[in-house]
């Protein structure tokens, strides 16, 4: 009589009651939504059918989109003259001061375009000409003569001017959109 008594008034044994209660009805609820989402998703939602007029038409919506784009423009570098590294480099004398080079050094004389891709940017990157010269004699004045006649050396040394072209212009136009394409060599020659 006492622990019914007990049971009556919120003792430990009806705890375990609440809880054993608990678990089964979450259960329940679980397998609800589960059941809920899969009969959606199988029976009761049609995905659209893709149609080739369908596709032929969303297709022209972006055309259309993109050919209000803006049109591209080119911003012109005159013919530079680069010493480049010889090889091997002149050996250095005790006091530091590089001794005659043994070999033959070698330049380059270099012009290029970048291609812009919208030509009304031309006057807001042409802030950033000294400073783009600038790290295009520092990139130039670290190749080598193997460096610049060959094919690939050339690929590398166009997709070097081309970020570096690239990141000055973001930081100038304050944007994350690439305002530069392409680089094209007008000149090159190396010697």
């Amino acid at each position: 009589m006492a622990a019914e008594a007990h049971a009556a008034a919120g003792g430990p044994s009806s705890k375990g009651g609440k809880s054993e209660l608990m678990l089964p009805l979450i259960n329940t609820v679980v397998i609800l939504c589960v059941m809920g989402l899969l009969i959606y998703t199988k029976l009761l939602y049609k995905r659209p059918a893709i149609t080739e007029s369908g596709e032929r038409a969303r297709l022209e919506a972006q055309e259309a989109k993109n050919a209000v784009t803006a049109v591209p423009g080119m911003m012109l570098f005159d013919p530079v003259t680069v010493n480049i590294q010889s090889i091997p480099a002149p050996p250095k004398s005790l006091d530091g001061v590089p001794q005659a080079a043994p070999g033959k050094l070698h330049y380059v004389t270099i012009g290029f375009a970048l291609e812009l891709r919208d030509a009304s940017l031309k006057d807001n990157l042409d802030a950033i000409r000294p400073v783009l010269m600038d790290q295009v004699l520092s990139i130039l004045g670290k190749k080598t003569f193997e460096d610049l006649t060959s094919v690939q050396g050339r690929y590398i040394l166009k997709t070097q001017l081309l970020d570096a072209a690239n990141e000055l212009g973001k930081k100038q136009l304050g944007s994350e959109e690439v305002p530069i394409t392409n680089v094209y060599f007008t000149q090159c020659a190396v010697q």
